[in-house]
């Protein structure tokens, strides 16, 4: 029995599409998005023409296996595969999906969506799938699509999706040094000092460890010791010098 997807976690943790080179993600959000549109009664109309072979499409058969099983239900009804990369037509679908079709990878083009048809108009079920070799699909990894899987995916974008699916490899975040200033020390054995501060160039969000407020210092000799700024201002002269000086 296929299983069925009812959530993005599900899809997740089936794996399907990835790793890259694998496309399998990008083909079933291009296919939710620009294949199939929802009516008012949640109906799965067609944008697309699976019975024509647009974008690949071709016909499933749905043969038994060796132990005569079936992958999909024999339900009487027509299937459509699309996803093969190598298909005629597939050189239709966006640049998305076929980017990765040179990788040289071998499971770079396994991955497949399967539709049921009502009318050649309508779908019925949508299903996901794998080849386990060239011939044959991998019943272990064929999964039926809910329409409210599908209906969540048309919702978001490719890359939020993607992103979601886990599609896009870890990186590990990049820590930058703290910025470190070094001037070097200088002594001056002149004489008397003068302490002048200026500004630190470090950035504003340096903080040194010992202070928040780092200034440089910068010291210049002086030959004579500094005065008293009253030595330079003159002499107030008595009132007996005044009169004496006027008379």
């Amino acid at each position: 029995m296929v299983r069925k997807l009812n959530e993005v976690s599900h899809l997740r943790n089936t794996g399907f599409g990835r790793p890259r080179p694998r496309h399998g993600l990008k083909l079933l959000h291009w296919f939710a998005n620009e294949c199939l549109i929802f009516d008012n009664n949640n109906n799965m109309f067609t944008e697309c023409d699976p019975a024509d072979g647009d974008f690949g499409f071709h016909l499933f058969k749905n043969r038994s296996d060796e132990y005569g099983n079936k992958l999909l239900p024999n339900n009487n009804v027509l299937y459509y595969v699309v996803g093969n990369l190598n298909s005629a037509g597939a050189e239709d679908l966006p640049e998305s999906v076929t980017e990765d079709k040179y990788t040289g990878e071998d499971d770079s083009n396994t991955d497949r969506i399967i539709v049921s048809l009502h009318d050649d108009c309508e779908f019925d079920e949508v299903y996901i799938s794998q080849h386990q070799d060239r011939s044959n699909y991998d019943p272990n990894n064929t999964y039926q699509i809910t329409k409210g899987l599908l209906m969540i995916i048309k919702r978001m974008r490719l890359e939020d999706f993607l992103q979601k699916m886990g599609y896009y490899p870890y990186t590990q975040p990049i820590y930058l040094m703290p910025y470190i200033n070094i001037r070097p020390e200088t002594t001056n054995t002149a004489g008397p000092e003068t302490v002048i501060t200026v500004p630190s160039r470090d950035p504003p969000h340096y903080e040194a460890p010992a202070a928040q407020n780092s200034e440089t210092i910068i010291t210049m000799g002086e030959e004579t010791p500094t005065k008293n700024p009253s030595e330079y201002l003159p002499k107030k002269k008595s009132v007996c010098e005044r009169l004496c000086t006027i008379l």
